[in-house]
């Protein structure tokens, strides 16, 4: 919007404050956080479909079912609020405490099968220095995607700029394939989760 100087004086002394437009920023959609759901109160190992990781393993949800289990949600050409969701993630397993956290298994799963392959995960596995044991970045079908989003109580969508608006979630599951607990939020105190993690872990030692 072009004024003319005497014109912008003008609308200055009668009081008229004059609002720039708004700027167009690339990366918006990735700072609108969706809020988490309640989710329903059953066990993620009900859940029949199959999943393939960034090793091209395949496996399903009942698999884990001797291991406590992180869950998030994410996807690989998120550059903002996504690495810092699998790096609360990094926290939470370190936050466990050797040698118990090589119990856990740590499931990230992408929302965006199209473009996460598991060789593209594979890379932003090694990018994230996260090629450990344990660790699973994951893709599946979109059915299956939006059937374990709706468990956790994770909202998901895909923006016209071919981004996604979501929730910024982490959920524990304990052997039973059960929510024992969520940190909702990004950058939040993992203490207490880690806490019901290692509590997990010292009820199935024998």
């Amino acid at each position: 919007m072009k004024l003319h100087g005497i014109t912008v004086l003008m609308l200055l002394l009668s009081g008229i404050v004059i609002v720039a437009p708004a700027q167009n920023h690339e990366h918006d959609h990735d700072h609108r956080a969706m809020e988490a759901l309640e989710m329903p109160p059953h066990s993620l190992f009900h859940l029949d479909a199959e999943w393939t990781d960034h090793r091209g393993d395949t496996f399903k949800l009942v698999d884990f079912e001797e291991s406590p289990i992180v869950v998030v949600m994410f996807y690989g050409n998120c550059t903002t609020v996504c690495p810092i969701l699998i790096h609360d993630a990094r926290r939470l397993y370190e936050e466990v405490g050797q040698p118990l956290r090589e119990k856990v298994r740590v499931l990230a799963v992408t929302f965006d099968p199209a473009n996460d392959t598991p060789e593209v995960l594979h890379e932003y596995a090694v990018q994230q220095q996260l090629n450990v044991p344990g660790w699973h970045f994951s893709t599946g079908s979109r059915s299956a995607i939006r059937e374990l989003a709706t468990m956790l109580g994770v909202q998901f969508r895909h923006t016209s700029d071919d981004r996604f608006e979501h929730s910024n979630l982490i959920s524990v599951i304990d052997p039973e394939g059960l929510v024992a607990g969520r940190i909702d939020g990004l950058g939040q105190d993992v203490a207490g989760a880690a806490l019901t993690i290692r509590e997990m872990i010292q009820m199935m030692i024998p």
